[in-house]
């Protein structure tokens, strides 16, 4: 068993998103201080808040959307949603030429073409421990008010990094990063990433897997997506922030018979290289498996004890980092 855990920490670094995360936060601060300076929102107590995939630090690159909530402390249940959504409107274009500023379903999209990023801006009040946000219900764009909770899902994803941990550190973050990025590599626009990375949350709640490695760890949680996918596809997700509540997706059943097919694949890619005793077998495998970054190299990069070709170099004596002999890749 040819763990590589050097060389999954360097793939690890090459999915980071980089300075997109400087960006990402300067985006967020700006739009922030744009929501704040609307008098009609800090009657309401606007006080916003980043949420998604940035936020929760198992975001890849590249950073392309930021999600920001915002919270409305002083609302009460006769806010309706439609004027909710006219006040943010107003605020936004306060701040931004129109041509930046895009209506959605529930929010609204503001484009920052410097950074080749843009930011969604969704309002919700208070519901109990939970919090609504608008939802168009018809072709008159009237809207609802649906409850949500993501706050919620930044507590899990900490608890989780927290309660799963390899070697003093938290292994859940890096794994939910790794399927990100094998989604990204093996499926199209959909399931999107948000529903694999709930995916790999169940699979950590639900079996608690005990791996000595991040590549065991990845190939038992690969394993029990592909095991679970067909069921889900059929069922619907879970939502773990609402007690009863499914997750909404855009996918079709074409696209959730392709995922299946593929997460059957990926998983048995990832157990096929975990077994691989040979190093450099093992690497190519994993290189099929995480595939490229945005700047077309591998991810997961060829030891420098070995061809590309997964042959291993005849000059080749030490493992990298490791001062071990050349092929035993194992430790952690």
């Amino acid at each position: 068993m040819a763990t590589l855990s050097s060389y999954f920490r360097e793939a690890l670094k090459n999915i980071e998103p980089g300075e997109d995360a400087d960006h990402a936060r300067d985006a967020h601060a700006e739009v922030r201080n744009v929501l704040q300076q609307s008098q009609d929102l800090r009657a309401l107590g606007i006080n916003p808040v980043l949420i998604g995939s940035y936020k929760r630090n198992v975001s890849i690159r590249r950073v392309k959307d930021v999600d920001v909530f915002g919270r409305l402390d002083a609302a009460d249940d006769t806010l309706r949603p439609g004027y909710a959504l006219e006040l943010f409107h107003d605020a936004l274009l306060g701040g931004y030429d129109k041509n930046r500023v895009h209506t959605q379903h529930r929010s609204f999209k503001v484009d920052f073409p410097d950074y080749d990023l843009t930011v969604d801006v969704v309002p919700a009040r208070r519901a109990g421990d939970n919090w609504e946000i608008p939802k168009k219900t018809d072709q008159d764009n009237r809207a609802s008010w649906i409850e949500t909770n993501p706050l919620r899902l930044n507590e899990l994803t900490t608890q989780a990094n927290t309660d799963f941990t390899l070697n003093g550190k938290g292994i859940y973050v890096p794994t939910v990063k790794l399927v990100r990025q094998i989604r990204r590599t093996w499926l199209g626009d959909q399931p999107g990433g948000l529903f694999f990375e709930l995916m790999t949350y169940g699979a950590f709640r639900d079996n608690e897997p005990q791996g000595g490695s991040q590549a065991e760890y990845l190939t038992l949680v690969l394993e029990q997506i592909a095991d679970v996918l067909p069921n889900v596809a059929e069922d619907g997700l879970d939502d773990p922030t609402l007690d009863g509540k499914k997750i909404a997706t855009r996918a079709t059943e074409e696209d959730f018979k392709i995922a299946i097919k593929k997460f059957d694949e990926a998983s048995e890619l990832a157990r096929e290289a975990l077994d691989e005793d040979d190093d450099c077998q093992a690497a190519v495998l994993w290189q099929r498996l995480l595939g490229e970054t945005t700047e077309d190299e591998q991810v997961f990069p060829t030891p420098e004890y070995c061809n590309a070709d997964g042959t291993r170099r005849a000059t080749a004596t030490t493992v990298k980092g490791a001062g071990s002999p050349a092929g035993t890749g194992r430790y952690a």
